[in-house]
């Protein structure tokens, strides 16, 4: 955080509690112990504790802490617990805080009467011995506890008007007369409301303050305390509180408040009565009467106001038990406040501190927190008072009653006493009237809307509690930002926009609130475009300054170091981490081991951190808190490899023993080298993503803060010793500089001065300031200040790894309300890496082979970087190929993949592929490797080796028959050729079919598939063994010679080659008819038929009938049945004798002989 450090941390090197075996008893009440300190010793400077008066005692804190203390006069400044005073009767105990003790004096208490204390009556002369600077007021703190045991425990109630402050402040410092009036004040005061029964024990003490500057020596003289209380068995009637006040109450309404009664030693029950009409009693808060009975230890009463007028209404409520009474005042004042109303523009008018009522519609509720903002048609005023902004909401009808105040010059309504009635009414949201910027002052308190306006500055977005310049012709007015609203962490509008808002004045400006992202349409969440990228395939780094986190005030002189509420702000970094999501978080300012130790465990992570802080060589101390540097990191994705605080040696050595290592450092002094020992803390990693592990160094730096030329000197200085080491040492390494670097990378927060990171920034060759662009762009990372002072720089061998444009302030306020206040005043940064495996390739990609060779091929792998470690690559074995038929490889394959070794600190492996002869035919056929990704490697663009076996077994075909034969008409015959081995694709074979040897084609025989010209092309599919063809002989009925048909393999495909018998030749077999004719009745002498089992009825033959003279009866021809009918006729009357029938058919001819009688 911005804030100069001035005080030095301490150690506690021991709790001393010593002289308090017994404390100081107190026997009577309101009788006065007192105790002037004449005993303590008046030399000496280690006198023992137990020389202390009785009951009193000192404990110091720090590095020369011990049990003694030494009497002085104030002449010495050495930090102490001293008994002061200028003579040796007259002594006072007192102490001088120094930078290695701190003294805390007390005493412890016994009431030892028979009754009750209920009040302590303290005096005391504070005496002033020593001024150690002018211009401030040194200071002992008075305490006191009720449940202490010692002056180190317990729980402590401060009393502000017992605290003694140095009555000298001017002069010359040194020794003073702390019995001199000048430089001494009396103190006295009364502790009421107190409950301690007899025996119990109290403790005062006095703090004594860390001044500016050397402290004063400051004591205690002449002390008093007297016990006050009732004694035991006295009729009591205690009321708490003891009187009640409704301020003002509008006529006509109530308002009830209540009060306990606490009775002891009553024999009776206690009436309660009220002595005013106005205000009525009740003991269940529901029915009120003028008079109530409670039992004799008390009990809760209510009181209601009810005012039926205007006016004041003082009142007495009485307790009677016996002889036992207590009253108990009561006021409130009737108001009429309908009556009381005026405009609000004539309230505005009012006198600071006047009581006005004004009455209108709400326009801001607690959507700014407070104050609320009420207008009516005369204008509009803010409304100072939590119960009211949380009590209405926009378009409420209200009317309210407070004082008129002013805060930063705008005029409101604010103070105490302030009430309000939200009317019965229909709620109304009041459209906002458009002006001009120039008109705006006219109209303070009220809701309006500019238009056109535009933003002097739209970098970025927007931040809580900011005010921003809003700019239109020519006229510019305040834009400001409330942090209660859900405007922060939205981007800025770039270009015209409007804005509806009410009118402010902070001093002399005019401002304009808007109450919500709404009152600015078109407003838009930041989304960088590399979150559109998991967080699982990054390796994301955080750098973020928690703000003094876990700092506890009661551990630090009840001073506030952070936030308050430290659970919250546990809570709170806990909802932003885990949104953050990122693999490792660089923290600064850790001031308490014990939460951040919880914090961790509820992220579900694990840390480490440096004990090296600002002054931790003068260990813990109980004025300001430490600020130490861890990190918070994934176990799942990182690896610890070591840690270290750098310049340990340097710097304790500079600082106590050779200042020269440490030359010419801008303070003079070595010891505040890196803000006084907040030294770098270096953690070295093994960060695995995805697969890809890289080595990174992360330094994790808290630098000097301050704005003034001095503090960027140190700043300078510092970052010139890291880079110088950088260079010397860790060139070529991975490594992220990153932290609360306390100045920008653009400029230095320093007006006018450059960077002190200059050399850093310019040096391209050895780093890259990627945070820087958040710096161009107008960003920042702390809530209050315009400047990015939290970077990350890396070297430059992380640059590839680096997702560009990655780079982000993270603005969780939409997340986190009241984030500056409840969480951290800085802001995370975020930047995000891709890692990328060392990429594996073939050298060559592929390579052709025959069987014929059987050949040996080594197949080279290259990666493109070393790897750290031996790694296994495997590949995934494919192809047509098939292993252990056609090829093998060294190392073996297993089920279809190959694994293969890569020695660590190389960039080459190699792997044995041996091609096998099947002696089968087959395609060219391939073995395919694929690199897979897997381990700690990634395959390349060259990731596929193919090597293409290529076959030389070629199928031969031939005839299965040289000769085969059929006869005519007997349907499909099939010859068949043969392959030597099955071709492995489709294939075709031409046969020549000459027309010879008496056969003619489509007469004597046909084919499947058919002869055309000559040929018949044959398919011969992938994997066939033999293949076929058809010829199927044709039935002539004719007397023929021979006939055969030779076929010969003319031309095959290039899968094919044609062997022996390359010729098959298939013969004919004729098969002409042998047909068979009777006559019946033969002999015959009247009618008869031609018969023949062997001609169809259809079939037509030449007929010639001769009778037995030879004459030629008949010709002609016809079928059977058409002859039969011929003869019958010419035969009918014919000679008697034989008869000679020639029939032809087919070319054959036939006689039949026929004998009539």
């Amino acid at each position: 955080m911005k804030r100069k450090v001035t005080v030095f941390l301490l150690v506690v090197l021991c709790i001393l509690q010593a002289n308090l075996m017994a404390q100081i008893a107190l026997p009577t009440l309101n009788t006065p112990y007192q105790q002037n300190f004449d005993g303590l010793a008046s030399s000496g400077t280690t006198n023992p504790a137990e020389t202390f008066p009785q009951g009193w005692t000192f404990v110091e804190t720090g590095t020369s802490a011990n049990t003694t203390y030494a009497a002085g006069t104030g002449a010495s400044n050495a930090g102490n617990t001293y008994s002061f005073g200028a003579t040796a009767a007259d002594r006072a105990a007192g102490s001088l805080l120094s930078g290695s003790v701190t003294s805390t004096l007390g005493a412890g208490f016994t009431n030892n009467t028979d009754g009750t204390i209920t009040d302590l009556l303290i005096s005391y002369r504070g005496e002033q011995w020593r001024l150690g600077a002018t211009g401030r007021a040194d200071r002992m703190d008075f305490q006191y506890s009720v449940d202490a045991s010692s002056l180190s425990d317990g729980s402590w109630t401060d009393v502000d008007a017992l605290d003694f402050s140095s009555p000298v402040t001017t002069g010359t410092t040194g020794a003073l007369d702390g019995n001199a009036s000048l430089n001494s004040t009396t103190l006295t005061f009364k502790i009421a409301g107190l409950n301690l029964a007899p025996g119990a024990t109290f403790y005062i003490r006095w703090l004594d303050f860390n001044a500016a500057g050397a402290d004063d020596g400051l004591a205690i003289d002449d002390f008093v305390l007297t016990p006050g209380g009732i004694a035991a068995g006295t009729p009591i009637i205690a009321l708490a509180p003891s009187q009640l006040n409704f301020g003002d109450v509008n006529v006509g309404t109530s308002e009830t408040q209540t009060y306990v009664v606490t009775g002891s030693n009553l024999t009776g029950p206690i009436a309660v009565s009220s002595s005013n009409v106005f205000y009525t009693l009740s003991t269940d808060g529901n029915a009120f009467t003028s008079s109530v009975s409670l039992a004799n230890t008390g009990d809760t009463v209510y009181v209601k106001f009810a005012p039926t007028a205007g006016g004041l209404s003082p009142g007495a409520i009485l307790h009677q038990s016996g002889n036992a009474s207590k009253n108990l005042t009561v006021t409130g004042n009737g108001f009429d406040q309908v009556a009381s109303i005026i405009p609000i523009a004539s309230a505005r008018a009012h006198a600071l501190g006047d009581q006005v009522t004004i009455a209108g519609r709400v326009t801001v509720a607690n959507e700014l927190g407070n104050p609320a903002y009420v207008q009516d048609a005369s204008g509009g005023i803010p409304v100072f008072d939590f119960n009211f902004s949380h009590g209405v909401t926009i378009g409420d009808s209200v009317i309210v009653t407070g004082p008129m105040g002013v805060f930063n010059d705008q005029k409101q309504i604010s103070g105490s006493g302030i009430f309000f009635t939200k009317v019965n009414a229909t709620p109304r949201i009041l459209t906002p009237q458009t002006f001009a910027l120039t008109d705006l002052a006219a109209h303070e308190g009220e809701l309006v809307k500019v238009t056109h306006v535009t933003l002097v500055n739209s970098d970025f977005v927007f931040y809580p509690q900011s005010t921003e310049t809003l700019q239109s012709d020519g006229a510019q007015v305040d834009l400001r930002i409330d942090g209660d609203t859900d405007i922060p962490g939205l981007e800025k509008p770039d270009g015209d926009f409007e804005v509806t808002a009410v009118v402010g004045r902070f001093r002399t400006s005019i401002q304009l609130l808007p109450r919500f992202s709404a009152d600015i349409p078109g407003l838009l969440e930041p989304t960088p475009t590399t979150d559109s990228i998991a967080p699982s395939k990054t390796f994301d780094v955080v750098d973020w300054n928690l703000e003094f986190f876990g700092a506890r005030k009661e551990d630090y002189s009840n001073q506030e170091f952070g936030p308050e509420d430290e659970a919250l702000q546990l809570q709170n970094v806990k909802t932003v981490m885990q949104s953050l999501k990122a693999d490792i978080i660089a923290v600064q300012e850790v001031s308490n081991d014990t939460l951040f130790k919880e914090l961790v465990s509820q992220l579900g992570r694990s840390y480490i951190c440096s004990e090296r802080y600002s002054y931790s060589f003068d260990g813990p101390s109980n004025t300001f808190p430490p600020q130490k540097v861890c990190f918070i990191y994934d176990t799942a994705t990182v690896k610890v490899i070591s840690s270290r605080v750098l310049f340990v040696s340097r710097y304790d050595s500079a600082r106590l023993i050779d200042p020269s290592l440490l030359p010419n450092y801008p303070s003079g002094d070595p010891s505040s080298f890196y803000s006084s020992g907040r030294l770098p803390f270096a953690l070295t990693i093994n960060a695995t993503i995805n697969g890809a592990t890289e080595k990174i160094t992360l330094i994790d730096i808290h630098a000097k803060s301050g704005a003034t030329p001095d503090d960027r000197n140190r700043r300078l200085y510092d970052a010139t010793v890291l880079k110088d080491s950088l260079d010397a040492h860790h060139t070529g390494e991975k490594f992220i500089i990153l932290g609360d670097l306390n100045d920008d990378l653009d400029q230095s927060i320093v007006v006018g001065e450059a960077t002190p990171y200059a050399a850093i920034v310019s040096d391209t060759a050895r780093y890259v300031a990627v945070t820087k662009a958040l710096s161009d762009a107008g960003a920042r990372s702390t809530v209050s200040f315009q400047d990015v002072i939290d970077h990350q720089i890396l070297s430059k061998p992380l640059k590839d790894d680096y997702l560009k444009a990655s780079a982000q302030v993270i603005v969780p306020f939409r997340q986190i309300p009241g984030y500056a206040t409840t969480t951290s005043d800085h802001l995370p940064v975020k930047t995000r890496y891709l890692f990328k495996l060392p990429e594996v390739n073939f050298v060559q990609q592929s390579i052709s082979a025959s069987e014929k060779t059987a050949a040996t091929y080594t197949v080279s792998l290259t990666l493109s970087e070393p790897l750290q470690a031996p790694q296994t690559i495997t590949l995934a074995v494919g192809g047509t190929a098939v292993y252990g038929k056609d090829f093998t490889t060294q190392p073996a394959a297993s089920q279809g993949k190959l694994t293969v070794q890569v020695p660590a600190h190389t960039l080459q492996t190699t792997f044995i592929v041996t091609v096998i002869n099947d002696r089968e035919d087959e395609l060219d056929e391939t073995a395919v490797f694929t690199l897979l990704n897997a381990g700690g490697v990634e395959r390349g663009s060259r990731g596929v080796f193919t090597l293409t076996v290529q076959d030389d077994d070629i199928p031969v075909i031939s005839f299965v028959e040289l000769v085969q034969s059929a006869r005519e008409g007997s349907g499909d015959q099939q010859v068949f050729l043969k392959l030597s081995t099955a071709p492995v694709t489709d294939q075709k074979v031409t046969l020549f079919v000459p027309d010879a040897l008496g056969a003619q084609y489509t007469l004597d025989y046909v084919t499947n598939p058919q002869v055309v010209q000559n040929k018949m092309v044959i398919a011969v599919p992938a994997g066939s063994q033999r293949v076929s063809f058809a010829i199927t002989p044709l039935a002539d009925n004719k007397r023929e010679v021979l006939e055969a048909v030779p076929f010969y393999i003319s031309e095959v495909t290039p899968g094919l080659q044609s062997g022996p018998p390359q010729l098959s030749i298939f013969t004919i077999l004729d098969a002409h008819r042998q047909i068979q004719f009777q006559v019946y009745p033969n002999p015959s002498s009247g009618p008869l038929a031609l018969r023949s089992d062997d001609v169809g009825d259809g079939e037509v033959m030449q007929a010639e009938l001769r009778s037995p003279r030879a004459d030629v009866v008949y010709k002609g021809s016809g079928t059977l049945s058409d002859l039969n009918q011929a003869m019958a006729t010419r035969m009918q009357n014919g000679l008697r004798g034989v008869y000679i029938l020639t029939l032809r058919i087919d070319d054959e001819a036939y006689q039949v002989r026929i004998l009539r009688n």
